[in-house]
């Protein structure tokens, strides 16, 4: 007579992890009004923490291409603010960079939409996961990150090395492939639901969030970015209609609003 084999658990093929939904955000000029960076390069070279050459470089960088008139190309203008940010950071220590940072804060808060806070509530209640994506110092993206509530913040990486910046950057979210380069850092431990997920940005660099997800925002899009929003199909939207098309589309869309649907929100 044969014994019925135990099952061994260890053998037993494991369960595949549920695919999460999530919500890519920029920040600069669609969470916020201008550059992140502004304030913080200010407080950097305040404070004497920085080479004051390239700092004004970078401002007058940032300066130029948020009041451009459509004909700076996205990434050269990108290129060329990273590089004077990277001089500028060179030789400084980490400690009075965050200091610096902290007394930036309460000037790059006041960049923020009023629209933020309750936009990115709207999509943790549908039940997205929010990942903030910025071509910013991470040190001031983290900041607004936490001020938002947002899950995630991925930001421009400037290299330490013995607790002093060397000048070089390990991240670059605003140059090609840099985002698409961070959402897959942000999404590595788990699949995603990408017709499920949504994303929101103003620039060329965002579309690569856009191909990824089902539902996309072009934020009062740059010429460039609302030229490819016709062709593609994604919505457009401003600081005044926003968050009333945000949820006007996650009430609609038959996945999106799964999350408030099941909450008896809808």
């Amino acid at each position: 007579m044969s014994r019925a084999r135990t099952p061994d658990p260890l053998a037993e093929p494991l369960a595949e992890p549920l695919a999460e939904r999530i919500a890519v955000l920029d920040l600069d000029g669609t969470l916020a009004d201008g550059s992140m960076a502004t304030p913080f390069l200010e407080a950097l070279i305040s404070r004497g923490v920085c080479d004051p050459a390239a700092g004004r470089s970078a401002l007058a960088s940032i300066s130029g291409y948020h009041g451009r008139d459509g004909t700076t190309a996205h990434a050269p203008a990108a290129a060329e603010t990273y590089a004077h940010l990277g001089r500028a950071l060179a030789g400084a220590s980490r400690a009075d960079v965050e200091r610096a940072t902290a007394e930036a804060w309460p000037a790059a808060r006041e960049r923020i939409f009023p629209f933020a806070a309750e936009l990115v509530g709207l999509l943790h209640d549908a039940g997205l996961r929010t990942v903030l994506i910025s071509g910013s110092p991470y040190e001031i993206v983290r900041l607004a990150a936490a001020e938002l509530g947002i899950g995630a913040a991925h930001g421009m990486r400037a290299e330490l090395r013995h607790g002093r910046y060397t000048g070089a950057l390990e991240t670059a979210p605003a140059l090609p492939g840099g985002k698409r380069a961070a959402l897959r850092e942000a999404t590595r431990r788990r699949p995603v639901d990408r017709r499920a997920s949504f994303a929101m940005g103003n620039s060329p660099s965002d579309a690569e969030a856009f191909e990824q997800v089902g539902v996309a925002v072009a934020f009062e899009p740059d010429p460039v970015l609302h030229g490819w929003a016709l062709d593609r199909g994604w919505i457009t939207a401003d600081r005044q209609d926003a968050l009333a098309l945000c949820h006007d589309l996650i009430a609609t869309h038959p996945l999106l609003g799964e999350g408030l649907r099941a909450a008896g929100q809808l």
